[in-house]
C-alpha cells in the first residue's frame, strides 16, 4: 500500500461541476473519497450535496499541479488598451 492510504488520507477530491458560459467549467468542492483499507472500493464523504448532475473525482495531486502551473497573465492597468 502507499503512503496515502497508511495516514488515511483521501484518494480523491469530489467536485460538483456546472457548465458556465465560454465553455468554462465552475468546479465546487463538495466531499472527499477515500480508498477502502482491502482497496476494492471507496467510500464518499459528502459535505454537500450538488445541485446539477455532475460530480467528478479528482486526485488531490492533480489539482495541486493545475494549481502550480502558470496561469494565463491578467492584462494589468499599464497594459490596457487607451
Amino acid at each position: 500500500m502507499s503512503k496515502r492510504d497508511d495516514k488515511n488520507e483521501p484518494s480523491f477530491e469530489v467536485f460538483s461541476v456546472k457548465d458556465g458560459p465560454e465553455e468554462k467549467s465552475f468546479f465546487n468542492r463538495i466531499g472527499t473519497a477515500f480508498r477502502h483499507k482491502d482497496g476494492e472500493g471507496h467510500t464518499i464523504s459528502l459535505n454537500a450535496l450538488p445541485v446539477n448532475d455532475k460530480i467528478v473525482l479528482r486526485t488531490p495531486k492533480e489539482r495541486l499541479d493545475e494549481m502550480r502551473s502558470p496561469a494565463p497573465r491578467r492584462r494589468g492597468r499599464e497594459d490596457r488598451d487607451r
